[in-house]
């Protein structure tokens, strides 16, 4: 037999070192393709996200535009354009110029810094003078703003169908009642440490009670969502007065911006029956009878604001006399028109809700989204349209869309 030859045996290893090279090879051309695709995303995704970020800013700066032109535009209608401006920056953020282009019949293409490409820009604008501003209550030089908020808060939770919600458990422990309730969201902002009803100093032993123990901020809030913390605060309670709709903004009750009036033309249901509910005094010092109390008074109540929401749109009201009067006499001023009947509501305290109720609003928020890709852009700016132009003191703020309250990006 003749011997093994070495050579032989040795030929299957080239082979076998150039299968090795080669899955060596692979797994770091995989590598670098692996890691030059997360590269390219996130070169990608920062890319559109600086873009996202300036779409969403010129909303803003769009809505600031239209909010200016707002108060020579609705000085004789009285109609709230800015609730359409989502339509109206169309003609700017859409590549077609959107629902104006297609009116006009415009071409936008040859149009610089006109029709946008390769994103989406949307906007709503929130009149937050049509809510409750609980933050009145911390102008201590207007102690009349934190009376009137009292007043308005036990007119929004007097409705009889809100009794539920008030009802003391023995057994639970933390229910609390109206006058608790309103008592307590007033002097957790206000700068002094006295109970709402004068009788005495603020009792901290709810608070320092808490893990961890809280103290009354007795200082403006700085969002809505701080309500949580204050005592009697449930989530049926924030559901109900505060926040009924978290995906729509326009149905919120409650805020912590505006100048404390609120606006008949714009205000969801539950802040116009915060004011219309409100007790008529009978003596000094003494709350009174919220005409609310009663549930047929309700119903009749209810049954003209439905038909105050679906005229004002159309036929927005030009002073608060007008508004009101629709309310005690619905008859004439509104279900003429439509054919409709319906008895007028009594207004206890007519002439102080006079005074909080208003048609004008200065105070708006703007939610400003903008979207590249897979990147969106949230910006919530809040402005005020009234005062002076801090730049040019000859010109009002509105001029030169507004003055910011606050800015925050998403």
């Amino acid at each position: 037999m003749r011997p093994p030859d070495k050579r032989r045996k040795q030929e299957g290893i080239a082979l076998l070192m150039v299968l090795v090279a080669i899955a060596i090879l692979g797994a770091m051309t995989a590598d670098l393709m692996g890691a030059s695709e997360v590269y390219l995303a996130t070169t990608t995704n920062a890319r559109d996200a600086v873009r996202a970020e300036y779409m969403s800013r010129s909303g803003v700066n769009l809505s600031r535009l239209i909010l200016s032109f707002q108060r020579m535009l609705g000085s004789s209608l009285n109609i709230p354009f800015w609730q359409y401006a989502d339509l109206a920056i169309g003609l700017f953020t859409d590549a077609d110029g959107g629902m104006l282009g297609d009116l006009g019949e415009m071409d936008t293409s040859k149009n610089k810094g006109v029709g946008l490409t390769g994103g989406e820009v949307s906007v709503k604008i929130l009149d937050e003078d049509s809510k409750l501003n609980i933050n009145v209550a911390a102008d201590q030089g207007r102690m009349d703003l934190a009376a009137a908020l009292m007043n308005k808060l036990r007119g929004l939770m007097a409705p009889i169908q809100f009794d539920p919600l008030f009802e003391r458990s023995a057994d639970l422990g933390n229910f609390f009642q109206r006058d608790e309730v309103t008592c307590e969201m007033v002097d957790y902002v206000d700068g002094n440490e006295d109970l709402c009803d004068g009788s005495g100093g603020e009792d901290r032993t709810f608070y320092q009670g808490l893990d961890p123990p809280l103290e009354r901020k007795n200082a403006p809030l700085d969002s809505l969502e701080e309500l949580h913390l204050i005592k009697g605060m449930s989530d049926d309670l924030w559901t109900t007065f505060v926040d009924p709709n978290p995906v729509n903004p326009d149905d919120r009750i409650m805020t912590v911006w505006g100048k404390g009036m609120i606006n008949v033309n714009t205000a969801p249901a539950g802040a116009l029956l915060s004011v219309l509910c409100m007790p008529g005094a009978v003596e000094e010092g003494d709350v009174g009878v919220s005409p609310c109390a009663d549930e047929l008074q309700v119903l009749t109540l209810v049954q003209i604001l439905q038909l105050v929401l679906s005229i004002r749109s159309i036929l927005p009201f030009n002073s608060v006399g007008d508004f009101l009067g629709a309310i005690e006499n619905p008859g004439s001023l509104l279900g003429g028109m439509m054919g409709i009947e319906l008895p007028g509501f009594t207004l206890p305290n007519k002439g102080q809700a006079k005074r909080m109720l208003t048609t004008k609003s200065t105070v708006f928020s703007i939610y400003a989204t903008g979207k590249v890709g897979n990147v969106t852009k949230r910006i919530h700016a809040v402005v005020d349209m009234v005062g002076q132009d801090m730049l040019d003191p000859t010109k009002s703020v509105g001029s030169s869309g507004g003055s910011v309250l606050y800015w925050r990006m998403e």
